[in-house]
């Protein structure tokens, strides 16, 4: 295995800049629907007299929690990640494929820029 040659500081910033975006982005996300989920608990459990307790629409706002909370789910997952690429980037790790070894390519990064593994680790691994 040989080892990835270290990326220029310049282009770690821009990609240590580009994951700090997203991670802020996702964070306004979830605390978006986090607040989502606290209304909808709140309109269900009755406080809210407007709305009515009919049993379709109790089903439709169970499904619409339940489709919130995997939401949070997936954007909490992304927010780890980009950590992880955070913590990489300060210890001189970012952009190495956990896989191989070798440099992950700079077009999956730029569209990734989280991704712990190169275009051929993630097609192995997802065989």
């Amino acid at each position: 295995m040989t080892k990835a040659k270290r990326m220029k500081k310049s282009e770690l910033k821009l990609y240590e800049k580009k994951l700090i975006e997203e991670r802020k982005k996702l964070l306004r996300e979830l605390e978006y629907e986090g607040g989502q989920i606290s209304k909808t608990q709140l309109e269900s459990s009755g406080n809210l007299s407007a709305y009515s307790n009919h049993m379709a629409d109790q089903g439709t706002e169970t499904e619409r929690r339940e489709l919130t909370s995997q939401i949070l789910s997936t954007r909490r997952e992304a927010l780890s990640e980009i950590d992880l690429a955070l913590n990489k980037v300060n210890q001189g790790k970012y952009g190495i494929c956990e896989g191989c070894g070798k440099a992950i390519g700079k077009r999956r990064l730029k569209f990734l820029p989280q991704a712990r593994t190169c275009i051929k680790c993630s097609e192995a691994s997802q065989r």
